[in-house]
C-alpha cells in the first residue's frame, strides 16, 4: 500500500488545515477523553490488587521461616541466601515472612512448578556489592512458576561499584508459564525485569505481569529480548535513570533468533524515565529468517519521560531480503508533557505497520493539544520518519 494512500486523508488535512472529519471514527478528544484517562490514570496512581494481601502463611505452603537459622534476625541485616536458596529447592510452595531478608548477588534460583508467596512486609534485599551482574531472583529454563506480592530490592544508592548495568531484579530466561502477581522491584544496578534467553533454549512463552510497580531502576524498568506470548497489565514502570537506555519498559531483541510476538500492554504507565516510557527495537531480528512480530499497546498513560514512545527498525542489520512483518498497535495513548517528544521512531522496514488511534496528546507545557495539533506534533520533522508505514486515526 503507498503511503498516500495508507494515511488516507490525514497529510491533506494538515496542508489545508481543515477538520479531518473523515479521519474521525467518532472518538472526541477534549475533556471527556481527558476525564476518562485521568480517571484510570491518576499522578498517585497505586495499582489494584488481583491477589489479596497476605497476612500470614496460607493453608498448604510452607513458612520459610522453619528454615532460618535459629536466633534469626527480622532487619535484613545478616546474609540469608542459603537458607532461602534451600526452601525454594525442596518445596514447592513457599511463603516468606513478613520482615526484609537479606540476600547476597548469588540471589535465588527458582526451579519449575513453585509458587512464593510474600507475606504483608516480606522483602528481599541485596546486600551491597561491587559487581555490576546480579540477580536477585532468577528463573532459569523453569515452568509453572507464580510469584505472589514479590518485593525486590536491589542496591541502587548502596551500590559498591561503578561498573557494569546488568543487576537485575527478577531474571526469566527461557521459561514458560510464569506469572508474577503484585510486585514491587526497585532500586535494581540494571533492570528490575528481564527477560530473555539461555543456553539457546528457545524463547519464553506465557508470561503474565500483572498489577506491578517497578521503580527506581538504574537502566529500565523491564527489558525483554526474546518473548512468545506476554500480557504485561497495569503495569507501573518509572523513574529509570542512570545507564541508557533508560526506559520504563524496553523491547531489545538481541538475535535474530529473538521473538516478539502476541505482546499485549494493557493499561499500563510509565513515567519520568530519563529516556523513553515504552521502547521497541526490532533492529536485531535482521539477520536469518523472515520474521513476524506482533504487539499491541492499549491505554499507554506516560507523564514526562523523555519522549513517550520509541520504535526503530533500521536496516543496516540485514544481511540480504529478509524482513520483518506485523504490526506495532498503539490505541488510546494518553501521552503527557515528554520534554523531546511524544514518539520517535526510525521505521525502515514497510512490511511493518505503526497503527496509532485515538491518541491524547499533551505538548511539552501541558497543553492539551487538538487532533489536528497532534497529528502536526507527532509527525513533525521525524518524530514519525517519513518512510514509515504508519496511520494515525481518531
Amino acid at each position: 500500500m503507498k503511503k498516500t494512500e495508507k494515511l488516507t486523508l490525514v497529510c491533506r488535512g494538515l496542508l489545508t488545515g481543515l477538520l479531518m472529519t473523515v479521519i474521525t471514527v467518532g472518538c472526541k478528544k477534549s475533556a471527556e477523553a481527558t476525564n476518562s484517562e485521568n480517571a484510570i490514570f491518576e499522578d498517585n496512581l497505586k495499582p489494584q490488587l488481583s491477589v489479596a494481601a497476605l497476612t500470614s502463611v496460607p493453608s498448604g505452603s510452607y513458612d520459610l521461616t522453619s528454615s532460618l537459622p535459629s536466633g534469626y534476625v527480622k532487619d535484613g541485616s545478616v546474609d540469608y541466601t542459603s537458607y532461602v536458596q534451600t526452601a525454594v529447592s525442596k518445596y514447592g510452595n513457599v511463603s516468606f515472612p513478613g520482615f526484609p531478608i537479606m540476600i547476597n548477588e548469588k540471589g535465588i534460583v527458582v526451579p519449575s512448578d513453585r509458587t512464593l508467596n510474600f507475606l504483608t512486609g516480606s522483602k528481599l534485599v541485596l546486600k551491597p556489592t561491587a559487581s555490576g551482574n546480579y540477580n536477585l531472583i532468577r528463573i532459569d529454563r523453569a515452568s509453572n512458576v507464580t510469584l505472589n506480592n514479590p518485593v525486590i530490592v536491589g542496591d541502587v544508592g548502596r551500590h559498591l561499584g561503578t561498573a557494569g548495568e546488568w543487576g537485575n531484579g527478577i531474571v526469566i530466561l527461557s521459561s514458560s508459564n510464569i506469572t508474577i502477581n503484585d510486585g514491587t522491584i526497585t532500586n535494581c544496578w540494571g533492570d528490575g525485569v528481564y527477560l530473555s534467553t539461555t543456553s539457546s533454549a528457545g524463547t519464553n512463552k506465557n508470561i503474565k505481569i500483572t498489577n506491578t510497580v517497578i521503580q527506581y531502576n538504574r537502566r529500565a524498568g523491564m527489558s525483554i529480548t526474546s518473548v512468545n506470548g506476554l500480557v504485561l497489565e497495569s503495569v507501573i514502570a518509572g523513574n529509570s535513570t542512570g545507564v541508557s537506555p533508560m526506559c520504563g519498559m524496553n523491547f531489545e531483541p538481541e538475535a535474530p533468533t529473538d521473538e516478539l510476538q502476541n505482546i499485549s500492554i494493557l493499561n499500563c504507565k510509565t513515567e519520568y524515565n530519563g529516556g523513553y516510557g515504552i521502547q521497541v527495537g526490532y533492529s536485531n531480528l535482521y539477520g536469518g529468517s523472515n520474521k513476524t512480530t506482533n504487539i499491541t499497546i492499549q491505554n499507554h498513560y506516560d507523564k514526562k519521560s523523555q519522549t513517550a514512545m520509541k520504535a526503530s527498525a533500521y536496516l543496516t542489520k540485514r544481511k540480504g531480503s529478509e524482513t520483518i512483518t506485523g504490526t506495532l498497535n498503539i490505541i488510546a495513548p494518553y501521552w503527557r508533557q515528554n520534554p523531546v517528544s511524544p514518539i520517535l521512531t526510525g521505521l525502515l522496514e514497510n512490511n511493518l505497520k505503526l497503527l496509532i488511534s485515538k491518541p491524547v496528546v499533551q505538548d511539552a507545557s501541558g497543553k492539551q493539544l487538538s487532533q489536528t495539533e497532534t497529528i502536526a506534533l507527532l509527525t513533525y520533522k521525524r518524530n514519525i520518519n517519513t518512510a514509515a508505514n504508519y496511520s494515525i486515526t481518531f
